[in-house]
């Protein structure tokens, strides 16, 4: 056989594979995202399936926003689901999430190295927070981790892309950290929003998303001086 036959035959061999197992490459892009592994976990928490038809929805593109503020990736708006399939997809991701934020708190748990919240705010959390054990050191570890996680990913998104929210699951992320951070950590403004209907919110996220945990347990050992972002 001459080797114009060979080379013909080999690339209809590289076409079958293709079809038959798709493009590795792209698998593995899906792979790089750095909380790839944190969403499998989420979803194998939650008794979800994940498969191809969830990491196509989540790893989809999104389109390039034109505003300065929407290409910043500091937004919190979800985008618009082009179909109920891929809206219910969204809408599981987001739960799965939350749940798996409470389990983390409840164990102990953490998205990236606890040295890299000084890394990136200046303070170790007991510095920050006065503490370095129980309930409320979790939550502020599990959020400041969360925090860091999707700030790093942000930036490398706007290094590589030119905006911060590139994939569908980076839009989840923000939505479900912006929502922490207003229940837990709301930064002082003129929408402040009353402690008795913060308190509310709290309690209504912990009997969808984590039954077994309590506002009690949740700000155990927290200084009351130190809460709500104040020094």
């Amino acid at each position: 056989m001459n080797s114009r036959a060979t080379q013909t035959k080999s690339l209809i061999i590289f076409a079958v594979m293709i079809l038959l197992f798709g493009l590795p490459d792209k698998i593995k892009a899906f792979e790089g995202h750095p909380f790839y592994k944190d969403i499998k976990e989420a979803y194998e928490d939650s008794k979800l399936t994940y498969d191809s038809k969830p990491e196509r929805v989540l790893y989809t593109k999104l389109s390039e926003p034109k505003g300065v503020f929407e290409r910043s990736g500091h937004g919190s708006e979800l985008p618009k689901p082009r179909s109920a399939e891929e809206e219910q997809i969204m809408v599981q991701t987001i739960e799965a999430l939350y749940r798996q934020f409470f389990k983390k708190v409840k164990t102990g748990g953490q998205y990236c190295p606890v040295e890299n919240i000084k890394n990136h705010f200046g303070q170790t959390p007991k510095e920050r927070i006065g503490i370095s054990s129980r309930g409320y050191y979790r939550l502020f570890v599990a959020y400041g981790t969360l925090n860091v996680k999707l700030e790093d990913n942000r930036q490398n998104n706007i290094s590589k892309h030119g905006y911060g929210n590139v994939y569908y699951i980076d839009s989840l992320l923000r939505f479900v950290e912006s929502n922490l951070a207003g229940a837990f950590f709301p930064s002082p403004g003129p929408m402040e929003i009353p402690e008795m209907q913060r308190r509310q919110g709290i309690q209504d996220l912990l009997q969808m998303f984590s039954p077994t945990l309590t506002i009690k347990e949740l700000y155990e050992g927290a200084d009351p001086k130190r809460l709500d972002g104040q020094s």
